[in-house]
């Protein structure tokens, strides 16, 4: 069956793929049905724009036209109805709340961004694009040229996360020039969450991804080896608690959207 939820996304290069991960769209023709999407946490976080109908997250209603989405720790269920045009970007572990408060002077950023100059600009723009593929490229020069008017100094935190998804071992962090005291604070701050959990979620995340490729599907036990779990018990019980969906039942879901 296939389903009425337009979803498109562009993956930012150069400078700005240090700050983003992701700019997508998402629209629900006013004729189709609401769609139903669990989101998986990925440690970053984001920025929506709302042109269209309120969603629904997690069973609770929003109708802010922009929303700061804070650093996802577990994964949540967004539910969009007809109507729905969504825009956003996805930032890079670490890199929203530094990005928006470079934007606006350091100050600082809730979870109802009403009153940065930035992101208000950016909406009104938005408003008067006439579709998703505009809106999108619109976010993409808006954000690039923000990025080349910043000071691209060293960030441990950057590069913490990038450490932490090339290995298995939270150890590997002493080679940065930061105690591990500091590191921790610096995560806590940043990301909301220890250097081990990040390491836990980003592995969770990349199972998941795994398993979207349909040789993966029959073999579990082999793919919490390949990605570091002590057995396929312990990946389980890690897709659940992060996820809150084992890889079985997740593929079971995959294969009943197929066509």
């Amino acid at each position: 069956m296939t389903s009425p939820l337009l979803f498109d996304i562009i993956f930012p290069q150069g400078p700005l793929s240090r700050w983003l991960q992701a700019i997508w769209s998402a629209q629900i023709p006013m004729d189709q049905k609401s769609v139903t999407r669990r989101l998986i946490a990925d440690a970053g976080s984001g920025l929506l724009f709302n042109l269209g109908q309120p969603i629904s997250i997690d069973h609770r209603l929003f109708s802010d036209q922009v929303m700061f989405q804070p650093t996802n720790k577990q994964a949540h269920i967004i539910q969009l109805s007809p109507g729905t045009e969504l825009v956003g970007v996805r930032f890079q572990p670490g890199m929203g709340r530094l990005f928006l408060e470079k934007m606006d002077e350091g100050s600082v950023i809730s979870n109802s961004p009403q009153t940065s100059v930035f992101i208000q600009s950016v909406f009104k723009k938005l408003e008067i694009s006439l579709n998703a593929k505009q809106r999108m490229s619109l976010l993409n020069e808006v954000f690039d040229n923000a990025v080349d008017s910043m000071n691209h100094l060293p960030d441990f935190v950057e590069q913490a996360t990038e450490l932490l998804q090339q290995s298995s071992k939270v150890d590997t962090l002493g080679t940065l020039p930061l105690s591990q005291r500091q590191i921790e604070r610096q995560f806590q701050s940043r990301l909301s969450m220890s250097p081990k959990y990040f390491q836990r979620l980003r592995r969770v995340r990349a199972v998941l991804l795994a398993l979207q490729q349909p040789r993966k599907h029959t073999k579990l036990a082999e793919l919490a080896l390949e990605y570091g779990f002590a057995d396929q018990a312990h990946m389980t019980r890690e897709c659940h608690l992060i996820a809150g969906i084992t890889p079985s039942r997740y593929i079971k879901g995959k294969l009943a959207q197929e066509p």
